[in-house]
């Protein structure tokens, strides 16, 4: 027995206007809102690192990521060690990349593309909270 389900054409303009809503609220967050950085949380100790340690370790997760296949190592070694608001520093200064695609990613969203959930599973245990 084969069921189909059918939408009115009420139901179609309905679908169509949530896609096309979706599709705009996501172009406008992405273009014109651009990157929000995060703030360091005071529930926390203060970043174990400063901002020269923390731009250095964003552009070598970058070049991990950048590219044809990432370098999950590199990724894991410059993750591991810091507390939350130095997570939160190196976030911030990896900021928003642009992607071999041209799509732009903050450090969450390119981990999240470049890896596997057994990969994301070791790095949430590295950086609770975060993905």
């Amino acid at each position: 027995m084969e069921s189909t389900m059918r939408l009115s054409p009420r139901g179609m303009t309905v679908l169509k206007v949530a896609l096309l809503g979706g599709i705009f609220a996501f172009a406008y967050y992405k273009i014109f809102k651009g990157f929000q950085q995060l703030r360091a949380d005071k529930r926390y100790k203060p970043s174990n690192i400063n901002v020269t340690q923390a731009k250095a370790r964003a552009e070598a997760i970058y070049t991990a990521l950048l590219g044809f296949g990432a370098n999950y190592k590199t990724v894991e070694n410059n993750l591991t060690g810091l507390n939350h608001n130095g997570f939160i520093m190196v976030y911030n200064e990896f900021g928003e990349r642009r992607s071999a695609t041209l799509v732009k990613m903050n450090l969450v969203e390119w981990l999240q593309d470049q890896f596997n959930e057994t990969d994301i599973a070791k790095l949430r245990f590295l950086i609770k909270g975060f993905f």
